[in-house]
């Protein structure tokens, strides 16, 4: 999730206000938005992703493969 909040403060310009599809292999990432019990720095993580129209779309391993290789130096 870290990647995640990097991510969207670095192109933030580019997607503010603007609908985005977030596509990864951690199936938990899905699953953060609706848990009851998170910590603080979950909670900031929340409170940034909802100022921006994401959508967190999981796929496997193996169908992720572009941005698999794209997180790899």
């Amino acid at each position: 999730m870290h990647r995640v909040v990097t991510a969207l403060k670095i192109w933030r310009h580019y997607i503010y206000g603007e609908k985005c599809y977030i596509y990864t292999d951690h199936k938990s990432l899905k699953c953060l938005l609706i848990q009851k019990k998170l910590n603080l720095r979950q909670r900031r993580w929340i409170k940034l992703l909802k100022d921006y129209n994401c959508i967190i779309e999981y796929h496997p391993e193996k169908a992720n493969a572009v941005a698999d290789a794209l997180s790899r130096k």
